[in-house]
């Protein structure tokens, strides 16, 4: 038998530390949850709008800032997605612990801010900045990269419009931001029109909550994306 010299399997790169560990975490994240993933494309001309009048009164604020507001109202109504499942337990939290997700040349990781359900629109977007600036730097706890009850993941910097995010394990929900574009929009009376439209996806453990939960809680996060409102 000749042995192939040049074949394309030899070699290769290792998956190896923190690459190897975020491998990991993701496939036991799959393996022991019914993940299933929803999406709604949504109008985004006020929220855009909102974030003008946020600058424009001096606060330094972001999309993701406004968005991460909208989740953690949006679970005040809807407080069994915000937990975890350990041991075919489920853990519901009273504070809103919501991890952002940040890549990083490392890899990926996935911090908590704490306690957003609490926070001003500018108190988020502090706390997301200081975590942003920590997680650059190497100084994030233990306690952040391993704590949280629900996770938001913006690729709204890219082209992608939706995705299926994989849940952070052991969590129940996590929220996926696509970019804002301009859209040809229906109106209800049948015109059409352009609109900017953020695509805004969800992902579920199954065993834990029902499709139409999910459905009206994503819709929930939409009316609030779509009625955003600046400071007061």
């Amino acid at each position: 038998m000749v042995e192939e010299k040049n074949s394309p399997l030899s070699g290769g790169i290792r998956i190896a530390g923190i690459r190897r560990i975020i491998a990991e975490k993701m496939l036991d994240s799959l393996s022991n949850s019914a993940q299933l993933s929803y999406h709604a494309t949504v109008r985004a001309d006020r929220l855009v709008a909102a974030r003008k009048e946020w600058l424009a009164a001096g606060v330094e604020v972001g999309i993701e800032d406004l968005i991460l507001f909208y989740v953690a109202e949006a679970l005040a109504e809807f407080p069994h997605f915000n937990g975890t499942v350990r041991d075919n337990h489920i853990y519901i939290s009273d504070a809103i612990d919501v991890c952002v997700a940040i890549d990083l040349p490392t890899g990926l990781v996935a911090p908590a801010l704490w306690n957003i359900g609490c926070k001003s629109v500018a108190e988020i977007s502090e706390a997301r900045r200081d975590t942003l600036e920590r997680a650059r730097s190497g100084k994030l706890t233990v306690m952040e990269m391993t704590g949280g009850t629900i996770t938001v993941s913006n690729l709204g910097l890219t082209r992608v419009e939706h995705f299926t995010p994989i849940l952070n394990n052991g969590q129940i929900a996590i929220v996926g931001l696509g970019r804002i574009a301009a859209r040809p929009w229906a109106e209800n009376d049948g015109s059409i029109t352009v609109r900017q439209a953020i695509g805004v996806s969800l992902t579920i453990d199954h065993r834990v909550v029902d499709g139409s939960d999910s459905g009206a809680f994503l819709s929930n996060i939409a009316e609030r994306i779509e009625t955003a409102a600046g400071p007061s």
